[in-house]
């Protein structure tokens, strides 16, 4: 039995869990929640359009805890599928961004 594919909803719970472990400002941390959910509703709905492939809650997960990983300064696991990887990535690249501001 294949994972339902995981909705705007769950990826936003996914990501507000996550508003603690990040290193900005309280204020600021709801931007970035929006922020990186909206990059992941669009990475989710890319990888459907262009391969099929679904994007999961597991492997939202999956690349959260190395996101989370570098947040701490440890390099990203090698372990991760190429979606992940690649979400992975964008969060980072985002974050970055977001920074710079």
């Amino acid at each position: 039995m294949s994972e339902k594919p995981a909705s705007e909803a769950q990826f936003r719970l996914l990501l507000e869990s996550m508003g603690d472990s990040l290193d900005v400002q309280n204020q600021q941390t709801g931007e970035v929640v929006n922020i990186l959910t909206q990059e992941t509703i669009k990475f989710r709905d890319k990888l459907k359009d262009d391969t099929g492939e679904i994007l999961t809650v597991q492997d939202t997960r999956t690349a959260l805890d190395a996101f989370l990983e570098h947040l701490a300064g440890n390099p990203i696991p090698s372990s991760l599928s190429p979606e992940q990887k690649a979400l992975t990535q964008i969060w980072i690249d985002r974050l970055t961004i977001f920074s710079g501001k």
